[in-house]
C-alpha cells in the first residue's frame, strides 16, 4: 500500500481532546468545581485551551502554579464520570472513521488522557478504533514519541504508511520524533501557522478534510 502522500495510507492516529470530540465545555465546568473545592481560582476558556495536549497535572500547574498529590485521584473520583459524560464527537468523527475502516485504513486514538479507553465508550466512539494509546500505555507522553510508537506497534504499521492528526504542538512534535507525518487542525488553540511552525506536513480546516489526504 502507498506511503502517506501517495494515496492511501495504512493507518490513521487521533488525538482526542479537541481532535475528534469536542471536551471544552465539560472540561471548563468540571475544573471549576474541582478549582471551587480546593479553594483555586476558576480556569478560563483560555486557559484550557492553553493546556489542550499536556497531561492533568501539566494542566494544573499552569492553572493554579501547582498539583499536590492526591489531586488527580480526587478529581477522577468525583469530577471524572461527569467530565467524559460531557464530551460529544465533532460532526464530522464518525463520517470519518467511517469511510476509513470501509477502505481498511487501521485507526488509533493517540492521546495524553488517563483511561483514555473508557473516555473513548463514553464519548461514543467505543468499538471504532483499532487501538487506543493512553497515558497509562506509554512510558512518556506526548510530545515525546512513545504513545506514537506504540500505536504503530500495536497496529503493526511502518511510519510512514501513517498518518496522525492533532490539533496541538504537542500532537505535531511526538508525530515528528515517531517518524509520522503529522497533519494539523487547528479546532484547539494552536493555529495553523503554530500547528506548520511545529512541523506538521499538511494542515486541514477541518476533520472531514482528512480524507482527501487518506486517499478516500
Amino acid at each position: 500500500m502507498p506511503g502517506a502522500g501517495n494515496g492511501m495510507i495504512s493507518a490513521a492516529f487521533f488525538d482526542f481532546d479537541m481532535t475528534i470530540v469536542d471536551s471544552e465545555e465539560s472540561l471548563v465546568k468540571t475544573m471549576n468545581l474541582f478549582a471551587a473545592d480546593k479553594g483555586l481560582r476558576p480556569i478560563t476558556r483560555e486557559d484550557l485551551m492553553a493546556s489542550i495536549g499536556c497531561t492533568l497535572q501539566e494542566s494544573w500547574i499552569r492553572y493554579w502554579g501547582r498539583c499536590e498529590p492526591d489531586w488527580p485521584d480526587y478529581y477522577k473520583e468525583r469530577y471524572g464520570f461527569a467530565e467524559l459524560s460531557g464530551i460529544r464527537p465533532f460532526p464530522d468523527t464518525i463520517p470519518l472513521l467511517g469511510r476509513l475502516r470501509e477502505a481498511g485504513v487501521k485507526t488509533a486514538v493517540v492521546t495524553n488522557r488517563w483511561k483514555a479507553p473508557l473516555a473513548v465508550e463514553l464519548a461514543g466512539l467505543g468499538g471504532r478504533f483499532d487501538a487506543v494509546v493512553g497515558a497509562e500505555e506509554a512510558e512518556r507522553p506526548k510530545p515525546h514519541p512513545d504513545p506514537v510508537l506504540k500505536a504503530l506497534e500495536l497496529l503493526r504499521v511502518p511510519a510512514g504508511e501513517a498518518l496522525l492528526v492533532g490539533d496541538s504542538d504537542v500532537d505535531i512534535l511526538a508525530s515528528v520524533a515517531a517518524g509520522v507525518k503529522a497533519v494539523g487542525v487547528p479546532t484547539g488553540a494552536k493555529s495553523a501557522e503554530e500547528l506548520t511552525a511545529a512541523g506538521a506536513w499538511r494542515i486541514i480546516g477541518r476533520l472531514g478534510e482528512f480524507a482527501g489526504l487518506a486517499g478516500l
